[in-house]
């Protein structure tokens, strides 16, 4: 993982709950900065870290104040704030914005 002081960190995604837009295996570079000043808006796609420790990608379906919900664009994949509840804004990593 990069030093917090570095605007983008990358990370390989794990599992098929973010299809089709991010595929098992793909890479995708996070831009850490992008919620500094603002919070995460629906639609965005994110990277947090979960409860567990492990790091997440998934779509904000909503934002409420410090919290907010996201989902997988794979339907038939419910690991996801239906499971797990809301995400804490500290929890986020950052914004996801490129893939490879």
């Amino acid at each position: 993982m990069a030093a917090s002081f570095l605007p983008f960190s990358v990370h390989t995604v794990r599992g098929h709950s973010m299809q089709p837009t991010i595929n098992d295996g793909e890479r995708v570079v996070v831009l850490r900065w992008a919620y500094l000043f603002s919070a995460p808006k629906a639609g965005d796609v994110v990277v947090f870290k979960g409860s567990d420790g492990k790091d997440y990608a998934k779509r904000v379906s909503a934002a409420v104040k410090n919290e907010f919900f996201v989902k997988g664009d794979n339907e038939k994949d419910s690991r996801d704030s239906r499971s797990f509840g809301a995400v804490k804004k500290t929890s986020v990593v950052g914004k996801v914005v490129m893939t490879y």
